[in-house]
């Protein structure tokens, strides 16, 4: 059964209307991308991510309590009113700030003591090892360390290795840090279901690794249309994938979505299924592609091709929105940020196939008969 019949839409005679108004939404993303930025979720910045179980509260609440730990993000799983998913930047409680100036204090105090070497990862924060030449009054350390807000746990352990005197202070992790605060300033016992920490470098690997995946994945993908069709076709194709994934990054670029893992496997997606139905409607058209009763001139012809897989297409992707839009609307926090890539990827993914994959065969096919004239 076919949504629409004997359509004879002239796609490809609007060509340069439809790549003015694509090339400039393709610029503005790249634009918005290379001088605005995403922003960066867990994922890619590094921070920390932890699942709570609080029984009582709401997420108003619960943001107040958690105020102190610098910007954070709170959402409430859907169904769950005690369960809560709070992420921030932060994977330590301490900072390097504020231990560079407990370092400064120690060396104004101890002048006659020489420091070997100190060590603190921001990327763990559970301790500050200091290696002084001689012994100094842990007592005294103890108070600077007080006075500079560092979270310490416990008294500092001295240990002696040769001449290198080794002081390590502990220090209170993040997530006990936060377990603590929710019991001491809400009353309430939070019961932790999930905890997971992303260093910076760590981050900012994934980040290099996510869009080099998009990159290979294009790249496979031309390799792939010329071989299955020749590479007259694949050109469009990949123009058609950039157009799509260029987009879809400049509306998060421009509205600041948080940009995760998830959105990279939603632009992943968002690359197959626009491939799919590119694919489609080129099969129609090398079926058509010499077909003279199809029209007289290739135009013609593809015109004809688009129109009689427009039904398809258009079925495709209002089913596939369907589904999309119910978990955009009652899928949760969660998920909601994938629901909202792939809906606009599907619905850019769709006019990308119709109005710029197809047309650009032309001018792929205009280019080799003018570069056959010169040479013969």
């Amino acid at each position: 059964m076919r949504l629409i019949k004997n359509t004879n839409v002239n796609f490809v005679g609007n060509f340069k209307l439809w790549a003015t108004i694509s090339a400039s939404l393709v610029l503005i993303g790249w634009i918005l991308f290379l001088f605005k930025g995403l922003n960066y979720g867990v994922d890619f910045a590094g921070g920390t991510e932890i699942q709570l179980e609080v029984n009582g509260i709401d997420t108003t609440q619960l943001r107040n309590t958690l105020k102190d730990f610098g910007k954070i993000e709170i959402q409430k799983f859907e169904g769950k009113n005690n369960e809560f998913l709070v992420r921030m930047k932060n994977i330590s409680v301490a900072n390097t700030k504020q231990v560079n100036s407990f370092i400064d204090a120690v060396k104004n105090n101890f002048k006659n003591v020489k420091i070997l070497k100190t060590h603190f990862d921001s990327q763990v924060g559970d301790r500050i090892e200091l290696w002084l030449s001689q012994s100094v009054d842990k007592t005294k350390l103890e108070q600077l360390s007080k006075k500079h807000n560092l979270p310490v746990t416990g008294t500092i352990e001295y240990s002696r290795v040769g001449e290198r005197h080794i002081y390590k202070i502990m220090l209170q992790g993040l997530t006990d840090k936060i377990m603590t605060t929710v019991k001491t300033k809400l009353d309430k016992n939070a019961k932790l279901m999930r905890v997971e920490l992303v260093g910076p470098k760590v981050g900012k690997r994934l980040r290099v690794d996510a869009f080099e995946a998009i990159i290979y994945s294009l790249i496979a993908i031309l390799i792939y249309i010329a071989f299955r069709f020749n590479y007259q076709f694949a050109p469009g194709a990949v123009i058609a994938l950039i157009h799509d994934v260029s987009i879809t990054v400049g509306v998060f670029s421009l509205f600041s979505i948080p940009f995760d893992l998830t959105i990279v496997a939603a632009l992943l997606t968002i690359v197959g299924y626009s491939l799919n139905d590119t694919i489609v409607v080129y099969d129609r058209i090398r079926e058509n592609f010499n077909n003279e009763k199809k029209g007289k001139t290739l135009a013609d012809r593809i015109n004809k091709s688009i129109n009689e897989t427009l039904s398809r297409t258009l079925l495709t992707s209002l089913t596939t929105l369907i589904v999309l839009v119910i978990l955009l609307i009652f899928g949760g926090g969660i998920i909601r940020g994938f629901a909202f890539a792939m809906t606009f990827g599907v619905i850019v993914g769709t006019y990308s196939s119709v109005f710029i994959a197809s047309p650009v065969t032309i001018l792929i096919d205009n280019y080799i008969k003018s570069k056959k004239a010169t040479t013969t």
